[in-house]
């Protein structure tokens, strides 16, 4: 199952680290959080990738023992259905376990981790996260900027900023550009950073036209802007599993009845297994793989859409995610019954019946 999980693991995160990769060549992250990013998202990555990778392991080992005929010969030594179901659902609760962990406690733990790095970033100024020797868009996209070298204690070399300022409705924006040999930042009493630029020239006017304006300077200060919306937020998937479970919001429900969700479809995909995997040794042990697959990936995908219409309380909460688990748990059944694996749970049905029936 490991093995599975780490092919999984790092697709998907090799995925969202372009994104990331993307995101700091941009300016928007510093690039000495990137990796500590991805190591508070691993859990979220994992709530989903363990279940999978424990069902295709099933299908993977219990595909070839048909395929090799070795699963006729244990059910010969005396090695039933029910024996064969119980070893399932012993490994199931394991991986439940494990499962549970991950998305009720390591990845809101994960995830208010991200969200205090984001929040962070968006406290930075341009100038934190400008890198040499590259254009830097600002987040509004008013303003480019370019150093030539950048030392550890401040110091710009040949900077180049171009600003763009708008001059009214459907009107051309006016260009501001500064370049200079040289800068530093420096801070006044009210907490404002300043670039100081030395020795360079300040031109500015509207692209297309020749009444540019350029003044040279010995030294020119320019405002480092900050983000305005400072305010600091979070995401749903940070919020703590026992905040969810206190809270009427349905967005909140939502978000807690998904977390238990991913739990509870390790027994019932590990179960449609069990069916799923018994192949013909003629057939091959991947002939049910992408069935499989595709089961999972619809249970995921249905659980997923109940979580949005819980939500907007298109789907009323008591139902819930229950209904998707109900429905998929009637579909194993039909599984069972068409592989003639129905027999350990017609037993179960009738030794309760039984039970039910017996004089006090």
């Amino acid at each position: 199952m490991f093995s599975v999980a780490g092919v999984v693991l790092a697709v998907a995160t090799a995925w969202r680290f372009s994104g990331y990769l993307d995101e700091a060549a941009q300016g928007l992250l510093t690039q000495d959080i990137l990796f500590l990013i991805i190591a508070y998202r691993l859990p979220g990555f994992l709530e989903v990738v363990i279940p999978i990778s424990f069902f295709l392991s099933i299908m993977l080992v219990y595909g070839r023992l048909w395929a090799d005929s070795e699963m006729i010969v244990l059910q010969a030594c005396g090695f039933s259905d029910r024996r064969l179901l119980v070893t399932t659902l012993v490994m199931a609760s394991l991986v439940m376990l494990l499962t549970a962990f991950v998305t009720l406690y390591l990845k809101p733990l994960g995830e208010a981790e991200v969200e205090d790095l984001f929040n962070e970033q968006r406290s930075m100024t341009e100038l934190d996260t400008l890198v040499p020797g590259r254009f830097q868009t600002l987040r509004t996209g008013k303003r480019v900027t370019y150093t030539e070298e950048l030392t550890s204690d401040g110091e710009l070399d040949t900077v180049f900023i171009a600003e763009f300022r708008s001059t009214g409705f459907q009107k051309p924006k006016d260009v501001v550009t500064v370049v200079a040999e040289s800068g530093h930042s420096v801070s006044d009493e009210n907490g404002d950073r300043f670039l100081v630029l030395r020795n360079g020239k300040r031109f500015s006017g509207t692209p297309g036209r020749s009444d540019y304006q350029v003044v040279e300077y010995e030294e020119y200060g320019q405002l480092i802007e900050r983000e305005k919306n400072l305010e600091r937020h979070y995401r749903r998937g940070a919020i703590p599993t026992l905040i969810l479970s206190k809270s009427d919001n349905p967005i909140m429900i939502a978000e807690l009845q998904w977390r238990l969700s991913i739990v509870v479809i390790v027994p019932i995909i590990a179960l449609v297994a069990v069916p799923l995997s018994k192949v013909n040794p003629r057939q091959g042990r991947y002939t049910r793989l992408v069935p499989g697959m595709l089961f999972c990936i619809l249970y995921i995908v249905s659980l997923s859409a109940a979580r949005s219409a819980v939500e907007k309380e298109q789907l009323s909460i008591s139902a819930g995610m229950l209904s998707i688990h109900v429905i998929y748990f009637v579909v194993m059944l039909g599984f069972f019954h068409m592989n003639k694996l129905s027999r350990p749970f017609v037993a179960l049905w009738a030794m309760t019946r039984r039970k039910s029936n017996a004089p006090a």
